[in-house]
This record gives C-alpha cells, structure tokens and sequence, in this order.
C-alpha cells in the first residue's frame, strides 16, 4: 500500500519545491538528533550516525543530490555538535571520530547518489512503459480502426496526453514548422509519409526525447496503416471487379441466349421467304414470324436500358399525381396476352398517389409477364384496395409456386431457378426492373408462396396528403 502510493510521488518528473526540501532536511536531521538520545545510553555512540542516512536518502530521492548533499553536511554537523564528544560545540576529542564523521559524510553522499541515481533510472523506466502504452494505443487506434481522419485525430489526442504537451496534430503530408509549431517529418520506407506537429513551447530535452523515441514507433504504425489502407482501397477495388466481371458473365449468358432465339427467327423466317414468286400466305407467316420476333427483341432491350438507368442512379421519377387503377390498366395492355389471361379488381374511390406512371407501368407489366409466364394459361387475379394508410395491389398467379429459398433472390438481376430455361425461358431482368421502380416510387414488394401453391406479390405504397391540381391528375399528366 506504502510502495503503491510512493510510487507515483518518486516517478513524478517535477519535484517538490525548495522550502519544501528544506524544511524536510530540517525536520529529518532533528528526528534522527532526537532519537540518538535515548538509544546512546544502551549503543556505542559512534555506531548510531547511521541513522541519519535515512533523512538523506529520502531528501536525495525527492530533491535530488544536491539537497541530500547538503542534508549529508547538515546531519554530520549535528552529530558533531550534540553527540561526539566533548560536546557543545564543533570540536572532536579524539582523532579516531574524525575518521568516523569523515566516513559517514561519504557514506551519506554515495547513499544520496544512489538513491538520485535510482529515481532517474526509475524516471527513465516509467517513461519507457509510458511509450510503450502509447505505441499500443495509437496501434490500436490506427490499425484497428476503418475512418482514418477519425483514428489520426484520436491517436494525436492520446499523444498529446502522453508527452505532456497541449495540442498534438497528425498529417498525412508534409507540412513545415514556424514558431508556433514544430514538424517532426515522419517517413516511410519510399519517403515522408506525414508530419507530427507539436507545440513549439516544448523544451529541448522533450523534443530530443519525442525525435529519439516517439518519432520511430509513430513512424513504423504510420507506415503500417497506410500499406493497411492500400490494401483495403485494393480488396475493395478487387471485389468491385470480381463482382462487376460476374455481372458481366450473367449478362452475356442471360442475353446471348435471349438475343440468339429471336434473331434465330428472323433468319429462318427471311430464309423461308421465296424472292421469285412470293405468296400472300408466305408473305403473311414470315411478317408475323419476324414482328413476334423483333418485339421480343425490343422488349428485352428495354429492360437491359431500364436496368442499366436504375444501377447507374439516373432514374429519377417524374412526380405527378396518378389513379393506381388506370396504371394497372395499362400494365395489363403492355403485356399483350390474350384475353381473360387477367382479372382486374379495384375497390371504388380509391385516393390518388404521387409518382411516376410511366415508371409504374413498366414496373407492374413486369411482375403481371412474370405471374402470367408461370400460370399455365390460368387468369391471374389483380386486386387493389386501401388498407389503412397504404395501397395495397395483390398479383395472385396460379403456378407451381416459388420456394422459401428463392423468395429473396427472385429480385436479383438475371437470377433465375434452375428450371426456368428450360421450362419458362426469360432474361430474368423483370423483377428487379419491377423492385428498382417501385422503390424509386415509394413502394416496395415481397412475394408470398407455398410450392404448388402459385405465388401472391405484394405491392404497397404509403398515402400521401392530396394537395394537388386536377389537371395534373392520371396518366395523361405524364407529359406535363
């Protein structure tokens, strides 16, 4: 407990003040002065000057060696005066207590530089452990941490703390000192990778001591955290990379076969056609071969464009005031299917809702292609109604359902389960044309499915307060 709370007052690199050292020299001298009287009725008297070394040793550990020098000459003048004979005054009676008062004098000093000694080695040490914590924690700030502004600011705070200075700033460039502020240069393998900065008002035994010890343990972390950031920016960049080639792939895949089928039609169907005596039924069969063809075609070029505006953040929507039943009405006329392939179902007096059609269209004639491709020639169901504070559109097909699995993934461009090429062939691009619109909108959607059971999509949008003109109302505002 004594040791624990000495410990910090021994370490500390400012001393106690003079008159403080002064009066500890005093008081000490007298305690040992007292104590000698009793114990010289039973101890040879030469043999108790020993006991003034321990005001010496605590004046030399606290004040340093020039107090415990003069606590040394001190106690070795009372011990004359009052102990050796004859007493009462400076003067030996015998030759013999001068060796001995000599001895003790030099035993007092060595004892004083030993213990002087002993506190700057012990000074040294608790810097040393200081740095040593220091080092940790700026490693732990810098490597540790992914915002680099924020890490160098905290680690230049915990610097700063440490070395005792007031302000502390770390830069990642070079930067020159002036008067108010000194640059110590901190380089890298390849050269300078930064500059510490600190107050010019240090003295020059600190700033020896930050260049000689600080200065090559910041540098090394420094470094470190640079090459670690590098790396960083290059995984990164990798994986941008690996992504957008796997992107890329899908792309490729997904399209040189959707590309390849209608154009393969085209061909057969000009090949079929006879230059020299043309029919009218001929002619007939290829122009609709080569329309169903072309229009697959440009359907699937439509949605490579609208997925292409919605990665790239150039969608932005036109709002306008809208009927969500005269959007559904035009999805439906979008897709082309023969009639009844549909049932529509609106609840009356449905509210308005702000967006943009256009978008909106293209995005419900995706899910409804999707629900119709999958139900067998059976009607999907489409059924709109206000619920609460939302409008809620249900897309109900009657297909073979969509696995629990599969739920999420059914959003992702290009994705498609492992049966749909060759059962429902598609680019896969349409559900996540339908998500990217319907989000830029306000809306979102999820899919409900139980397998063999079809597939409910769920589409809803949040009501907004209807402040607005009646003639920027409906699809036909779409140009205003």
């Amino acid at each position: 407990m004594t040791s624990a709370v000495l410990s910090p007052l021994l370490l500390t690199p400012d001393r106690p003040s003079r008159l403080a050292g002064v009066l500890a020299a005093l008081v000490g001298v007298c305690a040992a002065t007292l104590v000698i009287y009793p114990l010289k009725q039973v101890t040879p008297v030469l043999s108790l000057g020993v006991l003034y070394v321990l005001p010496v040793v605590v004046v030399s550990m606290f004040w340093g060696l020039s107090f415990g020098v003069g606590t040394s000459v001190l106690s070795a003048a009372a011990f004359n005066f009052f102990h050796l004979p004859p007493g009462g005054h400076f003067a030996l009676a015998d030759d013999r207590e001068w060796v001995a008062l000599a001895t003790f004098v030099v035993v007092a000093v060595a004892t004083g530089l030993l213990a002087e000694l002993a506190r700057a080695r012990g000074l040294e040490a608790e810097q040393r452990r200081q740095e040593a914590d220091l080092s940790a924690e700026m490693a732990r700030l810098l490597l540790g941490g992914t915002d680099a502004e924020s890490a160098l600011e905290l680690a230049a705070e915990r610097l700063a703390a440490a070395v005792g200075s007031a302000s502390a700033a770390i830069a990642l460039r070079a930067v020159d000192g002036d008067d108010r502020q000194l640059a110590f240069v901190l380089n890298g393998a390849d050269g300078p990778i930064g500059t510490l900065l600190l107050p010019s008002t240090l003295s020059s035994a600190e700033q020896t001591r930050i260049g000689n010890r600080v200065v090559p343990s910041l540098e090394s972390i420094l470094a470190a955290a640079v090459h670690r950031t590098e790396l960083q920016a290059e995984v990164v960049e990798t994986a941008a990379l690996r992504r957008s080639d796997e992107l890329k792939t899908a792309v490729l895949r997904s399209v040189s076969h959707d590309l390849r089928t209608p154009l393969t039609a085209i061909l057969m169907a000009a090949t079929a056609l006879d230059p020299q005596r043309p029919s009218s039924e001929n002619v007939g069969e290829v122009r609709e071969q080569v329309i169903d063809a072309a229009t697959r075609l440009w359907h699937l070029i439509e949605k490579l464009l609208d997925l292409s505006v919605l990665q790239a953040g150039r969608a932005a929507p036109r709002l306008v005031w809208y009927s969500i039943d005269e959007v559904l009405q035009e999805a439906i006329e979008q897709v082309s299917l023969a009639a009844g392939a549909f049932t529509l179902s609106v609840q009356e007096n449905m509210p308005l809702l702000k967006g943009d059609p256009g978008q909106l269209e293209r995005a419900f004639a995706n899910v409804l292609e999707n629900a119709a491709r999958y139900s067998s020639d059976k009607p999907v169901s489409v059924r709109a109604a206000a619920v609460r504070d939302r409008i809620r559109v249900l897309i109900v097909d009657q297909g073979p359902g969509i696995a629990v699995g599969e739920q999420e993934r059914i959003f992702l461009p290009f994705y498609r389960a492992a049966d749909d090429p060759e059962r429902h062939p598609g680019s896969g691009l349409g559900l996540a044309i339908t998500k990217g619109f319907l989000e830029l909108n306000g809306g979102r959607i999820s899919v409900e499915s139980l397998p063999g059971r079809g597939a409910s999509f769920v589409v809803e949008f949040p009501l907004v307060e209807q402040e607005y003109d009646s003639v920027a109302v409906g699809l036909g505002a779409r140009d205003a």
